[in-house]
């Protein structure tokens, strides 16, 4: 069917179709507003800012910041410059920024407009003799040698690796504001307008040492270790003529390790000090970075930015949360020197060192290498280990970020230790395989992720955890951790795996490398093998064997003090969580007062433990045994009550209800009988 429109339309109707047909003319006309006001053909990309503080005076132009990352030249060369209205800018390169940056010094027609820095074209724009340096400060990696004294500070300055540039507006820094380095040599620079002969009485405060030059010469040595406070007291200060005219008046500052401050102050007639004033200074504008473009809109902007949001510190290992993006929205392949890939726009990740870290983003084939880098001043918020939502949401961006690619030592260490908080972590074992992958690996590096994987794959994956004991075995220990791993690999083998044969094969294997005197100790295990491979006259032999030596009421007396006290301190950490904990404290408890090995208390705590840990069938065995071997339990109705909640717990709800009826019906007058009751309505 063919629709033929009039030829006249209403008024109103014409109007609503001048507006639909002019919105393809729009939509083009914007696309040529954006190829008209790409000003440099040749860069592929530009930054937008805007002059965030004006200089002062006019002529002492605007410091940009410019993100090249690896796609221009990292001194800035290729960076060329102009403002909303397509007026090329005179403009001088300053060298590398911080990590990503370049720094460019840009003398603006007007403050009040923006200025658009284009990159990428890899070729050199024309550079401007600028009126003054403005104001920077330069961070330095502290070399190997003396630096003892000014001349050997200079040596040293001379070799020294560049870890940063940033603009300033003053003479004073407490932080390394470019990375963690904690030992490097700062550079600060600026020039001082002086309109009339004067004298200064200038000193130095610093931690450590502090040089002061005054156009080149050395007026200030403050040599060595020092700390800020003492500087206040005015030894080291000195009357310096100005003459009229600009000086440079450079700060260097060293810092051999720890806390750092560098100031360049001054002493008045009254005893009275204070921080030369930021208004002493010729001072640059300052860029502010509002957006990075690619030249084409459709075209892949693999450019991104990032900003540190949080961080936690605990055993002596520092996290932070990250946030990264990309800076035209689009989704990007991010990859992390340390071995973790992530997707989107927009990523969130926990590192687990303050090592700087390479990234790389890809977007259709278009990449872009950068650096993410934490400064010593910390990040807006900080987070605890010891609380509960801080924990989960650290240990959410972990998991999300994942760590099976990484191979990266110094930052896996951190992590095992971050999921060791929880003992046996599921994420311990992907960590700890990680770790094991590593080359070189220490000793006590090996000795921990073989333990951390021992105990966390014991629950799901027993296949692991068997080999990861078996490889411990082979390590260098002592008699003592021996007997500690060897108790902790028999009981997983007969209460996780249920394997008596293969518990009493690795026995009879290791025994001989227990500590002399350990006999209690193999009478203890093999009663274990015996009482749940189902031979009671066996283990009632190894029980009375674990008894000899303690017929004396003394020394019952005082073990079943210290036995009550251990199973309280295991109760406790059973509730809590702390599983290792209760582990050490139950083992103790069976040396201390083995008798409590055949009352029944003993194997309700540890029924509990295997219960925590996920050993549900080993949870019951121990009870089941404990009451075969004595049928007439003091505490029989909190062994049957504990019996039925792991029935409960592995779904065979009948059985679990069968033994709630059993305790409603003998034991009525027990504190459980209610409990019970209720658990069978």
């Amino acid at each position: 069917m063919v629709i033929t429109l009039p030829k006249v339309f209403p008024k109103g109707l014409q109007l609503c179709l001048t507006a639909w047909l002019a919105i393809p003319l729009l939509l083009l006309a914007q696309d040529n507003v954006r190829q008209v006001g790409w000003h440099h053909n040749g860069s592929p990309y530009r930054a937008v800012f805007e002059i965030e503080t004006p200089p002062n005076p006019a002529e002492a132009g605007v410091v940009l910041a410019v993100p090249v990352f690896n796609l221009g030249y990292s001194d800035g060369i290729d960076v060329y410059c102009y403002d909303d209205r397509g007026r090329q800018l005179l403009r001088s390169d300053l060298g590398q920024g911080a990590p990503n940056e370049a720094l460019v010094h840009v003398r603006p027609t007007d403050v009040k407009r923006r200025i658009y820095a284009y990159f990428g074209s890899k070729r050199r724009a024309p550079v401007a003799k600028m009126d003054v340096r403005p104001m920077l400060g330069e961070v330095y990696a502290l070399p190997e040698g003396s630096a003892a004294n000014w001349k050997d500070v200079n040596a040293r300055l001379q070799e020294a690796q560049l870890i940063g540039r940033f603009p300033i507006d003053r003479l004073e820094q407490v932080v390394n504001p470019i990375n963690a380095t904690e030992t490097f040599i700062m550079v600060m620079t600026g020039v001082m307008s002086v309109p009339r002969n004067v004298t200064r009485h200038f000193f130095v405060a610093s931690d450590d040492a502090g040089y002061l030059l005054v156009d080149g010469e050395v007026r200030i040595e403050r040599n060595g270790r020092n700390h800020v406070y003492s500087s206040l007291r005015g030894e080291n200060r000195k009357a310096i003529e100005l003459t009229p005219g600009r000086h440079e008046i450079k700060l260097v500052g060293v810092n051999f390790g720890g806390t750092f401050a560098l100031a360049l102050g001054e002493w008045f007639a009254t005893p009275k000090v204070a921080l030369v004033p930021p208004s002493d200074f010729i001072q640059a504008g300052r860029g502010k970075l509002l957006e990075v473009e690619a030249r084409h809109r459709d075209a892949a902007n693999p450019l991104f930015h990032y900003r540190h949001l949080s961080y936690m510190s605990f055993d002596e290992c520092q996290y932070t949360e990250t946030e990264l993006a990309t800076w035209g929205g689009q989704e990007a392949e991010w990859r992390f020197g340390d071995g973790v890939v992530m997707r989107g726009a927009v990523v969130r990740r926990v590192f687990a060192t303050l090592k700087d870290c390479p990234v790389q983003t890809v977007i259709n084939r278009r990449e872009c290498s950068g650096v993410v880098c934490f400064p010593q001043a910390t990040p807006p918020v900080q987070r605890q280990a010891g609380k509960a939502n801080d924990y989960q949401y650290y240990e959410k961006l972990l998991l999300d970020a994942g760590f099976n690619r990484m191979r990266d030592l110094e930052s896996l260490r951190p992590l095992l230790t971050f999921f060791l908080r929880r003992d046996c972590h599921p994420a311990q074992v992907d960590v700890a395989e990680a770790i094991l992958k590593c080359r070189p690996l220490d000793e006590d590096t090996r000795l921990a992720a073989l333990t951390a994987l021992a105990r966390a794959a014991a629950k799901d994956q027993p296949g692991k955890t068997l080999t990861a004991y078996d490889n411990l075995f082979k390590q260098k220990l002592s008699r003592e951790q021996f007997a500690d791993y060897l108790q902790e690999a028999l009981a997983f083998v007969i209460f996780r795996m249920r394997d008596c044969p293969l518990a009493e094969k690795i026995l009879n294997r290791h025994a001989s490398r227990l500590p002399k005197g350990s006999d209690k100790l193999l009478a203890g295990l093999r009663f274990d093998i015996a009482l749940q491979g189902g031979d009671l006259q066996e283990a009632r032999r190894w029980y009375g064997v674990m008894l000899e030596g303690r017929q004396k009421a003394t020394e019952r007396r005082t073990a079943t003090v210290l036995g009550n006290s251990l199973q309280e301190k295991a109760a406790l950490a059973i509730a809590s969580g702390q599983l290792l904990e209760a582990e050490a404290a139950l083992r103790e408890w069976a040396a201390v007062s083995p008798h409590d090995r055949g009352n029944g208390s003993f194997s309700l705590q540890r029924a509990r433990l295997f219960r925590k840990r996920g050993w549900l069938d080993g949870a019951l065995g121990e009870l089941t045994g404990a009451i075969l071997a004595d049928p007439l339990l003091p505490n029989l109705p909190d062994v049957e009550f504990e019996r039925a909640e792991i029935f409960t717990e592995m779904g065979e709800h009948a059985k679990a209800k069968e033994i709630y009826q059993k305790i409603v019906t003998d034991y009525p007058n027990h504190p459980l009988a209610t409990t019970a009751a209720q658990k069978i309505r």
